[in-house]
């Protein structure tokens, strides 16, 4: 799987098909050469879903929280409500044989969304910033409120009863406990890494070690207390974040970014793998169920999923357009201007709504059978239906996303190129700042003031170059931005002719291993900074 998963992405440049189409195909292949690796889902959850969210936590921009906070929480738990409640009755109505609970059992596990998904089937279209960064927000946090209503709903057919004041009351208590558990175990490992750092020094493969196991012990320890582990694992991504906003040292900056994308594109490719391992067992199943329910084609099959996903996009689209439309009321209130919300947006937002593995996760964790030994009723024609509408709102994403994204376009106040323009502006201007009051500080008595006049002015000048590249006209930043591409070409060349004699010196034995290493390091740190400059 994990081969699979490497050669996914250079299959996926050539073939220029979706990745996670690919690596689903993958799977399938893989199931075909017999490889049997059924899906446990409480293990899946801990080992691929727990450090994925923990990770997408933890790189969330602080800068869009605040201002997206609402809209995620009314997407990530408002819409999950909301669709399970419409999308339950709906399923009840539709296939009168499968019992209430069960088809609110159904529409729970529908109810979370894939940001990772939506981000492999659109490619390189483009799709604005924030809203991708809203998609993830609540891709990070529907994943409990869905598992959650998933266990209400799974008790209602054990238990035969169910109780909504209840189910609030324990949805809170889950939620707050996942939280709290995940952001005090988190705080303690950052201030714990603090004072080791002070008492004995950074050691980063130490140090990156604990940070990856972190996200393993926040949804063991909150799942311990019967809390929500997923919401554990993403309040600790966020306290890492905020907490320990810079690593010490550059080494550890550079290693833990390099692991981190390494765990985070082997982790998702392994779950898309894993779903398509799945599909030919699911699919063998069919002449089954259809003879458990009665179903005399295998056409009401795919009758069934189509009304179902089309039912969840109608919903998160209402949904959608209220919530934007009541933010836009309360604006012109404020300021008095007059908004709608464009049809556009809202095509892209609902077919965003992709379902991902953790609704097949979700599905087959419905207990096989009820208290008094008897099948849980449904559960087989459920698997069927998450499975059909997974991939039916994937094959619409992957044809119909590229579509509506041509006539979004980014808010201009939240432009991500603007904001990294100026933001690169004022580094530079500090750096100006720092450099002439350094050099005033090096020069008092000295005997080399010369010398530090010189340094620093060579140094101002490349910031001066920096800031002219992002301001001024048209003209004048071109004109910067060729010297700038021509100085770091130069430079590169540079590093690269030090790489090279550092070898030659290495392979006839006029340097030693350890201390060639500590050299090329160095300069692959160069260049990386070179080439993301």
């Amino acid at each position: 799987m994990l081969f699979a998963v490497s050669l996914s992405k250079v299959i996926a440049k050539v073939t220029r098909v979706p990745l996670p189409f690919l690596q689903i195909g993958l799977g399938v292949a893989l199931a075909g050469l017999r490889i049997d690796s059924p899906l446990d889902p409480s293990l899946f959850l801990l080992l691929f879903v727990a450090p994925l969210l923990y990770v997408d936590a933890n790189q969330f921009p602080r800068a869009e929280l605040k201002p997206l906070g609402r809209p995620i929480l009314q997407m990530a738990v408002g819409l999950v409500f909301f669709t399970v409640i419409g999308a339950g009755y709906f399923i009840d109505w539709m296939i009168p044989q499968m019992p209430m609970a069960a088809c609110f059992a159904l529409a729970a596990v529908l109810s979370p969304t894939d940001a990772v998904a939506v981000s492999g089937l659109i490619g390189e279209k483009k799709m604005p910033s924030r809203l991708m960064h809203l998609l993830e927000g609540e891709a990070l946090l529907n994943d409990a409120t869905g598992l959650v209503c998933l266990r209400f709903a799974v008790v209602a057919v054990l238990t035969g009863k169910f109780s909504a004041a209840q189910a609030a009351v324990s949805f809170v208590e889950v939620a707050l406990g996942g939280l709290a558990i995940g952001a005090a175990l988190s705080f303690a490992v950052m201030q714990g890494e603090r004072w080791m750092d002070r008492l004995i020094g950074s050691h980063p493969a130490a140090q990156i070690l604990r940070s990856l196991l972190l996200p393993f012990a926040a949804y063991l320890a909150a799942e311990h207390f019967e809390f929500s582990g997923i919401l554990a694992a993403v309040a600790a991504g966020f306290v890492a974040n905020w907490v320990l906003q810079e690593a010490p040292e550059v080494e550890t900056r550079i290693k833990s970014e390099a692991i981190t994308d390494m765990v985070q594109f082997t982790f998702n490719g392994l779950i898309f793998v894993l779903l398509g391992l799945q599909l030919p067992a699911i699919a063998r199943s069919i002449p089954e169920v259809m003879k458990e329910e009665g179903f005399a084609s295998a056409w009401v099959l795919g009758g069934f999923v189509l009304g179902i996903t089309l039912v969840l996009g109608m919903l998160r689209l209402l949904w959608t357009w209220l919530a934007l439309e009541w933010s836009f009321y309360r604006q012109k209130n404020r300021d008095g201007e007059i908004r709608h919300t464009p049809w556009r947006l809202l095509a892209v937002t609902m077919m965003a709504g992709v379902r991902g593995a953790i609704t097949l996760a979700a599905v087959l964790s419905i207990p096989l059978t009820l208290q008094d030994g008897s099948p849980f009723p449904g559960r087989n024609l459920a698997v069927l239906l998450a499975t059909g509408v997974l991939l039916f709102s994937m094959i619409a994403a992957a044809f119909g996303l590229p579509v509506a994204l041509k006539g979004v376009q980014e808010p201009p106040e939240s432009s991500a190129e603007t904001k990294k323009r100026n933001a690169q502006i004022l580094a530079a201007q500090a750096a100006i700042t720092r450099l002439e009051s350094a050099e005033h500080e090096l020069s008092q008595n000295s005997a080399m003031a010369d010398g530090y006049a010189s340094i620093a002015a060579r140094l101002m000048d490349y910031y001066r170059r920096r800031i002219e590249a992002f301001s001024g006209d048209d003209a004048s930043r071109a004109k910067a931005d060729a010297l700038r591409a021509a100085e770091r070409r130069l430079r590169l060349e540079a590093v690269r002719a030090e790489r090279q004699q550092i070898n030659t010196m290495l392979e006839n034995h006029t340097l030693n291993s350890s201390e060639a290493r500590a050299m090329l390091t160095k300069l692959d740190n160069t260049e990386a900074t070179l080439k993301g400059n």
